[in-house]
């Protein structure tokens, strides 16, 4: 089998192979070559049976920026699948985004369990609520909210980034990238309200079919920026019933804004995106980390990328650690490259006994200065590529 970065002389086999696994035209296949796209063929090269396509990003890590390997496009021809193809092409993947420095991938998966063999595990677990209008009853109206444009552009810019920094994961947006601020055109209204350092905003999108107020992102910096925000919304009840909030962190702190009584918020729990740590040792160096002292002895267990299999020590205190890696040695805790994507970047802040629950996650030693550091963060991420 050959595997290689796939060039435009390549587009008909490409569009081929997108037909067959997405089932649409392959006249109107787009074979971008801003993207690093890498295909595995058979017949001593001539015949491509398994592609993936692959951006470059970045994300929000305890307010510093990861290098991300965004992939998509994992496709197949059905009749040459199970013979490795896809195996291939993401070891190709990721020795280019190791050539890269890259510290992380995202991808969205089709099948959770079907990434998990490459490392994969979803770091995003999410909410969609649907909440009554009878359930702002409480809630001020607030008017007093900006609707961004293009002139806002920069103070859109900074919002977000002072919210990002603080949360877990969310995409770099360079220069508001992805923030609509075109609203007439798109009908997609971005309202925002600021006041000193509290802030926030709402990407909106009624739909008077529906009758319903669909919230695509909020995001805040505190209390008061939110309740501003709902009261804001609030002022849609005269010709709409209901409100549906999409991905929601798991730990948001938005319904408890409003009144449940009579089942007036129903919930819905998912799965997101998936993360994978290319590099474990960039990634500890890049977390962040208590003013206490402490250490532990991780063991990382990575079938996929062998330059993460190694014991890591980090020594820690007033918030910089020391990080020693080695091939082999005693260790506090162990785990599986899907586990440290759970625990490292979907930072659910387990405790010791939920970690030896979690699959892929052994313990042999004292873990509470582990605990200590992969505490409980707000973790979301939207953008979709």
């Amino acid at each position: 089998m050959v595997t290689r970065k796939l060039t435009i002389d390549d587009l008909p086999q490409f569009s081929e192979v997108s037909s067959g696994a997405y089932i649409h035209n392959s006249e109107e296949t787009v074979f971008n070559e801003e993207l690093d796209i890498f295909g595995s063929f058979i017949d001593d090269g001539k015949t491509l049976i398994s592609q993936i396509e692959c951006d470059f990003r970045h994300n929000w890590y305890c307010g510093k920026q990861l290098t991300c390997a965004a992939v998509g496009g994992v496709a197949s021809k059905p009749e040459y699948r199970r013979l490795g193809g896809v195996r291939q092409t993401f070891k190709a993947v990721f020795e280019n985004a190791l050539s890269k420095n890259a510290d992380i991938s995202i991808l969205y998966p089709f099948s959770v369990n079907y990434y998990r063999q490459f490392g994969y595990e979803p770091i995003f677990r999410y909410i969609n609520a649907v909440c009554s209008f009878k359930a702002f009853e409480k809630l001020e109206r607030f008017s007093d909210v900006i609707l961004a444009t293009e002139v806002h552009r920069t103070k859109i810019s900074e919002i977000y980034e002072t919210i990002a920094k603080k949360q877990n994961m969310l995409f770099v947006r360079p220069n508001a990238k992805n923030i609509c601020l075109e609203p007439y055109k798109e009908c997609k209204f971005v309202y925002f309200t600021e006041n000193g350092s509290s802030k926030g905003y709402a990407c909106v999108i009624p739909d008077r079919a529906t009758r319903t107020v669909n919230v695509e992102e909020i995001l805040f910096t505190d209390k008061d920026a939110l309740i501003k925000l709902l009261g804001f919304l609030r002022t849609y009840d005269g010709n709409y019933d209901t409100v549906s909030f999409s991905k929601l962190p798991l730990n948001t702190p938005v319904t408890d804004m409003l009144s449940n009584e009579n089942n007036l918020v129903k919930r819905n729990l998912l799965l997101g995106g998936a993360g994978r740590i290319l590099n474990i040792e960039s990634v500890l160096n890049a977390t962040a980390y208590p003013t206490e002292k402490g250490s532990f002895r991780l063991k990382i267990v990575d079938t996929a990328i062998e330059s993460n299999n190694a014991i890591f020590t980090v020594s820690y205190e007033n918030g910089k650690a020391e990080v020693l890696k080695k091939a082999d040695g005693e260790w506090d805790i162990s785990l599986t490259a899907t586990a440290a994507a759970r625990v490292i970047l979907g930072r659910e802040g387990l405790n010791t006994e939920e970690l030896s629950y979690l699959p892929g996650a052994e313990i042999n030693g004292d873990c509470r200065d582990f605990i200590r550091v992969f505490k409980k963060m707000t973790t979301a991420f939207y953008d979709g590529f």
